[in-house]
Parts: C-alpha cells; sequence; structure tokens
C-alpha cells in the first residue's frame, strides 16, 4: 500500500515538473523611442505528461488528459515590461489538483479496499531581467539572469478497511537562473526561438531547453467614428 500512495504523489508532482517552461516574449519592435516602457502579457497552457520510472523501480504513467481530469483549477501567464535592450519578466503558474481513487492491498495477507484522496497545489514563479547583446534586422541574442521559485502542497486521505490514514506534506525550492534565447525573424508574423535555461540552488541543478515556431497576431486599435 505504501508503495501504491507513493507512485500516485510522485506521478502528480512530476507531472507539475513538466510545467517550468519560461521564455521571453518574442516581440516585435515596432515603437521608435527606446527610453519608453513598453508591456505585454499573455496566457498559456502546456500540454504535458509523464511516463518512466522512479528511483525506487516504479513505474509512473500520468497523462495530460488524467491531469484535466483532476484538475480543480490553474493559472498561466507571463507579463513583461520592455524598454530599449531591457527585458523584465515575471511567469507564474498555479495548479490545483483533486485526485480520488480505489485500489486493494494485501494486509497480512488478507485483501482490503483503499480509498484515497489527494489534494495537490503548485505554485512556480519565474523572475528576470534580460538584456539583448546582439540585434540586427533579422536576428537577436537575448541573455537573462533571475529566480524560480517551486512551492507545492499535498493532502491525503486513506480509508484502509476500517482505519483511515492522513498525511501531508509541503515544501519549496527557490533557484537561480541564467540563460538565453536567440530570436530569428523570418517575416512580420513567423518567427522561430530557441530558448534554454540552467539554475541551481535549493536544487542540485535544474535546465531545460526548447525551440519555438511562432506566428505573432498583430492587433490594432482604432479610434471610434463619429457619426
Amino acid at each position: 500500500m505504501e508503495c501504491y500512495l507513493q507512485r500516485l504523489t510522485t506521478g502528480l508532482a512530476l507531472i507539475l515538473c513538466c510545467f517550468l517552461a519560461t521564455a521571453l516574449p518574442a516581440t516585435a519592435e515596432t515603437d521608435s523611442d527606446p527610453d519608453r516602457w513598453k508591456f505585454t502579457g499573455a496566457a498559456y497552457l502546456w500540454a504535458a505528461g509523464v511516463e518512466g520510472t522512479d528511483a525506487a523501480g516504479d513505474e509512473i504513467d500520468v497523462s495530460f488528459t488524467d491531469l484535466l481530469d483532476d484538475l480543480d483549477g490553474g493559472l498561466m501567464g507571463i507579463l513583461a515590461a520592455h524598454k530599449g535592450r531591457w527585458t523584465l519578466i515575471a511567469d507564474i503558474i498555479y495548479l490545483s489538483i483533486h485526485q480520488e481513487t480505489s485500489s486493494t492491498a494485501n494486509i497480512i495477507g488478507i485483501p482490503a479496499k483503499i480509498d484515497i484522496d489527494v489534494k495537490l497545489e503548485s505554485f512556480v514563479s519565474t523572475f528576470g531581467v534580460a538584456y539583448r547583446v546582439f540585434e540586427d534586422d533579422m536576428t537577436s541574442l537575448d541573455l537573462l539572469v533571475g529566480a524560480r521559485y517551486f512551492y507545492l502542497d499535498v493532502d491525503l486521505d486513506a480509508d484502509v478497511g476500517a482505519g483511515k490514514i492522513k498525511d501531508s506534506d509541503s515544501g519549496d525550492v527557490l533557484d537561480g537562473i541564467i540563460g538565453a534565447q536567440v530570436l530569428i525573424d523570418l517575416s512580420d508574423s513567423w518567427y522561430l526561438s530557441c530558448y534554454a535555461d540552467v539554475g541551481a540552488g535549493d536544487s542540485q541543478l535544474t535546465w531545460q531547453a526548447w525551440p519555438v515556431a511562432g506566428y505573432r497576431l498583430d492587433v490594432k486599435r482604432h479610434q471610434q467614428l463619429t457619426p
């Protein structure tokens, strides 16, 4: 039974770790005043899943559809402030997951039904400042330094036969990170981007790297016409 509970909570925790994706917003420079602050923001969704084996040799398989079924609420968004070659970013992710499941276990050779209720809350925030060290008509390179904070809280209730098990645990991790992003404009709308960062602190080592092909939506503001 203990191994089953460990696999369940470990799988839910690992699925949250897949959402630690942060990148600088890919914006097109259209303002001729480099001394004016410009602000951008976006909401996003990462469709992540986990499949593999943990350190104890137990199989873990949590799909993104499983996560959606158990999702109570969530928020994923990024805010950025640009001025000249400088960019300030704040990337925030919040997820609340509630899973109820039933299984059986052998207790002193006697099979017993187990009803498990797991509630998991996670908060991931990344804050950083980036500086554009290179830029031409098509390509730019930004270097970033910042910090990433990860908080996880797990509450577990299990009914085992006539008995009941309650447990809760929480923990947080704060890491410093350094990163870089290359942006290649293929046109006014289409672009290629590659972001990577590496960090350490409370964690021994964290890293991520991923390429992106994107399309910018140009939303223009029009003055209201008077009759």
